[in-house]
């Protein structure tokens, strides 16, 4: 047992996901000289996993045109998260103009989530089997759609519905498959910035959207605010089809392989020197490696040669590119569903769900909580409350990747160079107790009415927290079961939105019934199981890796 992480009871087993990362300089350099390395300040580093030699290979891809990339779909994601929720402080004053309740009018919000999961678990097969770039401009042209109908009819009910309903499916897009094209494009050693910086934009963008409409509703309107929405989006799917070609790339299996595991078991029967020492750089950061070990030939790696021209760029313009998969789509549908069985995907699923949704009952409940005594806030002030979750985000995504590079990385020399996915998740105990104090927090101080500092406060706290346990729980579930992200990922998103549309159907009128303090310490709860939950999977979750990695009916039930 390696700092608490029980080994499994099974000798001399290799368990997916765990990686050796410390060896001996000299043995490793006569294991990888035949494969592709990093150079200038990567160099040494093997690549993981191996690009082919194809120029259109996206992992072959100029450095710049790969950040490029990665900070113009982050921007995307930013987008559509922003506009989903950026109303949500102006509830109050559109339930006036549109004739209903401001809970009436955060059940557009549910209905809009709703339509996001189901849009996300009928649309990831066919990114599969298509590629991306075509479900991108398709989901992006369904969002314009969505508020163009929304804005024929701007204070009617069942438009506003309708159209919140197809821009939460259009959406769907840059909220789930923009962590798949990280792993297009980069290696395992660059993902965990690209990874943080999405993350963020998720997060971030619901926050500053809330506070860029609510200045817009309170000078102009809120149907100014949709028409805002309308311009950006149709700007950006626009700039996405001259600018974001497709990033799916088949390459051959060998290059698909998961190097590290491989050399550690060439090391442990070649030359039995398993506890030697390497550069800290060999360490995942923020990424994975492969679970799934296939034969490699190292030669070959470097030298078969993929006779390919440049594609050009028009060709890029191209909607569809072929078909990257010959998988049936029925068939590919209920993948997501069994993603469902691995419990990285679980905790994932269940501690991102919470994050969303209890981040938005707090920003729902705002406008119905501070626009009457003791505070009277304006629309305006309402919507600066939601800087405070702004700047909890931009902490909560940032610092802690750092903080659990380092961790990871001595805790692998601790652990005699063993990296275990496990070890990331120390960060629940911050989260456990930053999310209980801040839940809790924002009840007593809206029940006591106390100035608005300490609401306001507190919700930063809780989103800190979120931001933590969403971050730490997604990079688990990546590090362990990277052949399946994309399906778990839509798996993800589908809880996210389930949960988000519950607690936004309903949140006022139990927050009416029940009041602050018991509302919000039932919810910091559901929010500490999700913690303690990471904290059981650090002792168990070798364990559970390898039990689901041996148990059949699994295995012929994943994609």
């Amino acid at each position: 047992m390696g700092l608490w992480v029980l080994e499994p009871k099974q000798q001399n087993v290799k368990v997916p996901g765990t990686v050796h990362v410390e060896r001996d300089t000299d043995v490793l350099r006569a294991l990888t000289a035949h494969l592709k390395h990093g150079s200038g300040r990567e160099e040494g580093i093997v690549l993981v996993p191996q690009p082919s030699d194809s120029v259109n290979d996206p992992l072959n891809w100029p450095r710049a045109k790969k950040i490029f990339h990665s900070y113009f779909l982050s921007f995307g994601t930013g987008l559509a998260s922003g506009t989903c929720y950026f109303l949500n402080p102006s509830a109050t004053l559109m339930a006036k103009q549109v004739g209903t309740t401001v809970t009436q009018m955060s059940r557009s919000l549910a209905v809009l989530m709703l339509c996001m999961g189901i849009a996300s678990i009928l649309t990831t097969p066919l990114a599969r089997i298509y590629g991306k770039r075509p479900i991108f401009l398709l989901l992006g042209l369904v969002s314009v759609l969505g508020y163009g109908v929304l804005l024929a009819h701007p204070y009617n009910l069942q438009y506003l519905y309708a159209g919140r309903a197809l821009w939460g499916a259009g959406a769907s897009g840059l909220e789930y498959l923009v962590s798949s094209s990280v792993g297009d494009l980069f290696f395992v050693h660059q993902r965990g910035f690209h990874l943080a910086l999405w993350h963020f934009a998720l997060a971030g963008g619901n926050s500053l959207g809330q506070v860029i409409a609510s200045q817009i509703v309170a000078g102009q309107g809120y149907v100014w605010a949709f028409r805002y929405a309308v311009i950006f989006m149709a700007a950006y799917v626009v700039a996405l089809f001259f600018f974001a070609p497709e990033t799916t790339y088949v390459r051959a299996k060998k290059y698909d392989t998961d190097v590290l595991e491989l050399l550690s078991d060439e090391v442990r029967e070649g030359s039995g020197a398993a506890s030697a020492s390497v550069s800290d750089q060999h360490l995942p950061s923020g990424g994975n490696v492969d679970e799934k070990t296939t034969d490699f030939d190292a030669e070959s790696a470097g030298t078969a040669a993929e006779i390919e021209t440049k594609r050009a760029y028009a060709q890029s313009l191209r909607i569809f590119s072929g078909r990257y998969s010959d998988e049936n789509y029925l068939r590919a549908l209920i993948a997501p569903f069994a993603t469902y069985m691995l419990p990285g995907v679980v905790w994932a699923a269940y501690s991102y769900g919470c994050a969303v949704a209890f981040s938005a009952s707090l920003s729902v409940s705002l406008s119905s909580i501070f626009t009457v005594a003791p505070y009277h806030f304006s629309t305006r002030a309402v919507g600066l409350t939601v800087l405070s979750p702004f700047v909890a985000n931009i902490v909560g995504n940032f610092i802690p990747g750092p903080v659990a590079d380092w961790l990871v990385t001595y805790m692998s020399r601790k652990n005699g160079g063993v990296y275990e996915p496990e070890f990331r998740n120390i960060l629940c105990l911050p989260a456990l107790l930053t999310g209980l104090a801040g839940y809790w927090g924002f009840g007593l101080a809206i029940h006591y009415k106390i100035h608005w500092f300490a609401p306001v406060f507190f919700f930063g706290v809780a989103a800190f927290s979120g931001s933590i346990l969403s971050l730490v729980s997604n990079t688990y579930l990546l590090d362990c079961h990277r052949k399946h992200a994309q399906d778990a990922y839509a798996a993800v998103t589908l809880v996210k939105a389930v949960m988000t549309f519950a607690i936004a159907f309903f949140i006022n009128t139990w927050l009416a019934k029940s009041g602050p303090v018991r509302v919000y310490f039932i919810i910091g709860t559901i929010h500490g199981v999700g913690c303690i939950y990471g904290l059981v999977l650090y002792v168990f979750g070798k364990r559970m890796r390898l039990a689901v990695h041996q148990n059949a009916f699994i295995q012929r039930h994943l994609r």
